[in-house]
């Protein structure tokens, strides 16, 4: 605290009088040079080290502090590609995705920067595949497209989470704008998520055709038969897995009871 104040002692009296050359004016900017002061931290520790421009004033900084990290700068087209010593091993060393509750303590920041990671190298797993395949060769842990796209919905969830937090905060209604049941042109009723628009729906040509107030009537009589396709391809499905879950049991007897497959549902067409 001594040198601290001997420090803003000086600062002071060098302010005090107006500077007449300019090695006055650099010793000035070097003693605030030195007081470096940080928002978030009121302790300051005191570091002995070479001075600045022949300056006698030792320098100041925090005692938390982080470096700053960033990936090596490439331009060239291998930003898609692994790194060559993995090109021809058939086994790469992966981890895990990321969990919703690890990311739900990072910050909007971290969580920026670790999407665009992710991004990277969900680009470079897709074009080392495509290469893999057009090689007829066997891509190693292809588990890893997985693990990184798992990863990528779960900052998608969080992102959400806190984008409902904010909004019942202000707004009191979660951000998601919701939806809602609509007819479409063929007498159809589907479920529509609302969205924005630049211009209001009755201005909107392309909602206007695609969910009209009204529709004709003459569609009435073709709602019966697209029920009718959904069930027949349903019901088709259904005794299909039957068959082959009969074909797997006579395999392996040991399976018989063990498989059921649900029976479908009838297609909500109105």
């Amino acid at each position: 605290m001594a040198a601290l104040a001997s420090i803003l002692k000086t600062a002071i009296t060098s302010f005090s009088k107006r500077p007449t050359s300019t090695q006055q004016l650099c010793n000035i900017t070097n003693h605030l040079s030195a007081l470096r002061l940080s928002s978030c931290s009121s302790s300051v520790t005191i570091l002995s080290h070479q001075p600045w421009h022949t300056s006698p004033v030792s320098s100041f900084h925090t005692t938390t502090c982080q470096k700053f990290h960033m990936t090596k700068s490439t331009n060239d087209l291998m930003e898609f590609f692994d790194r060559k010593e993995f090109w021809a091993e058939s086994s790469v060393p992966t981890g895990r995705p990321y969990r919703i509750d690890e990311l739900r303590i990072k910050s909007n920041q971290d969580i920026h920067k670790l999407w665009y990671v992710l991004l990277k190298e969900r680009n470079m797993l897709l074009t080392m595949e495509a290469e893999f395949n057009r090689n007829n060769e066997l891509f190693p842990n292809p588990e890893r497209i997985a693990k990184v796209e798992e990863s990528m919905e779960n900052i998608l969830e969080v992102v959400k989470e806190r984008n409902d937090a904010v909004s019942l905060l202000e707004t009191g209604k979660p951000a998601d704008p919701g939806g809602a049941y609509v007819r479409d042109f063929l007498g159809r009723v589907v479920w529509r998520k609302f969205q924005e628009y630049g211009i209001p729906p009755h201005m909107n040509k392309v909602y206007r055709l695609c969910y009209p107030r009204g529709f004709k009537r003459l569609h009435l009589k073709y709602l019966p038969l697209w029920r009718e396709k959904i069930a027949k391809h349903r019901w088709g499905r259904y005794h299909g897995e039957l068959r082959h879950n009969q074909a797997l049991v006579k395999k392996f007897p040991h399976l018989e009871g063990k498989l059921e497959v649900p029976k479908p549902e009838e297609p909500k067409i109105y």
